[in-house]
């Protein structure tokens, strides 16, 4: 059994991560499609997106202690150390011994067709690009998530993202330290903790036991998500 992944999406895979409903969900249409003029402006964007993208993710095993009551810690492969404080990440992850520590990116290209966009004063189509890449992420993370239980042989939950909740945004930048994520994905954080590229994710994958037939295994979405009732991408339905 591998214990850490590193995985670069090939050039034709890119386009697998487009998703129109769910990009139209992040704009707050809900269920409801768009317009078709519109949606026709969203597949000109998406054909300018996709060739841009660099899609990769990496994950690992962890061992989990607890350090006290309102913290645990985290120990990597490597040998790095974190302590995660706060309530939330201690409900998500349990009281399990083992996490799975896991992030990804879809590459600089992203960022860059929305800032250009948004720098030629089309603004409609530069939220478009936005949606559709923040739906890339989600379809990235649950490939994360599923490559990551094939791997390790085991049953994962959802991908509790650094600074959600009450883990303090401020151990982004450690937490890539102790991944390797700058060299393995050229993944970084600014000094106020902003991911760089900007469309990326970090975070724990809770272990569970006798998920197998588990609606809540899937996607880590409406049913397990704490804020399913004031989201605003599917309407708060559970």
């Amino acid at each position: 059994m591998e214990c850490k992944k590193i995985v670069w999406l090939l050039k034709e895979e890119s386009g697998t991560l487009i998703d129109f409903d769910m990009a139209a969900a992040f704009l707050g249409c809900g269920n409801n499609p768009l317009p078709g003029d519109m949606m026709e402006e969203m597949r000109e964007v998406a054909d300018m997106l996709i060739p841009t993208l660099e899609p990769r993710y990496m994950f690992q095993m962890i061992a989990i202690s607890k350090e006290w009551e309102n913290g645990i810690s985290a120990k990597f492969l490597e040998g790095g150390n974190l302590v995660l404080s706060g309530k939330s990440i201690q409900k998500h992850l349990k009281e399990t011994a083992t996490a799975v520590a896991g992030c990804l990116t879809l590459g600089e290209g992203a960022d860059r067709i929305i800032g250009l966009l948004q720098g030629e004063g089309h603004m409609l189509k530069a939220l478009f690009a936005d949606a559709l890449a923040n739906a890339a992420v989600e379809k990235l993370r649950v490939r994360l998530e599923q490559d990551a239980a094939e791997t390790l042989d085991v049953s994962v939950g959802w991908l509790f993202g650094i600074g959600y909740g009450d883990l303090p945004i401020e151990l982004q930048r450690d937490f890539l330290l102790c991944m390797g994520a700058q060299e393995s994905l050229r993944l970084a954080a600014t000094e106020k903790m902003i991911l760089c590229p900007s469309k990326s994710v970090t975070g724990f994958l809770n272990i569970k036991k006798g998920m197998e037939n588990a609606k809540e295994a899937c996607n880590g979405r409406c049913s397990v998500c704490p804020g399913r009732e004031t989201c605003h991408i599917f309407g708060g339905k559970p």
